[in-house]
């Protein structure tokens, strides 16, 4: 199954235990594919180097680069298309929905309520990580 996983899902998941760290374990295991975007690497590094991160990081006995090339190593890079979405609450959201497309992406999963409340685009459901959890556990034999 292919993925894109939006910034808060990958911070939550590298950083915490809960059901964005399962979607990590997915891929770090294979069952899934997850896609990135040089972008989505670069908001990833400018988000985990914010000082309310820091002391989670530590206490890890991590680093943000860590962080990122462990990101690199469960993910396969493309370049996102550019999208034009108008009634797309946050606009700086565009790459992630075209990265999603760039993918071939079956599912975009977020818990950002911008991209959320949109429930698919072009035909690639958006789901937060406990709905996408619940439908892959569903789908698994």
């Amino acid at each position: 199954m292919r993925l894109v996983l939006d910034v808060n899902v990958w911070i939550s998941g590298l950083l915490w235990q809960g059901v964005p760290r399962q979607i990590i374990d997915l891929a770090r295991s294979g069952a899934v594919t997850v896609f990135v975007s040089e972008p989505i690497l670069s908001e990833l590094e400018e988000v985990l180097v914010r000082s309310k991160f820091q002391s989670k990081m530590r206490s890890l006995g991590v680093s943000s680069q860590d962080l990122l090339c462990l990101v690199r190593q469960l993910s396969q890079v493309c370049v996102p298309v550019e999208v034009n979405v108008p009634n797309l609450r946050d606009p700086d959201d565009a790459v992630i929905l075209g990265t999603a497309i760039a993918a071939k992406a079956m599912l975009l999963v977020s818990g950002d309520l911008d991209l959320l409340v949109l429930e698919e685009f072009v035909g690639i459901p958006i789901l937060t990580p406990a709905k996408f959890l619940d439908i892959f556990i569903q789908k698994s034999p």
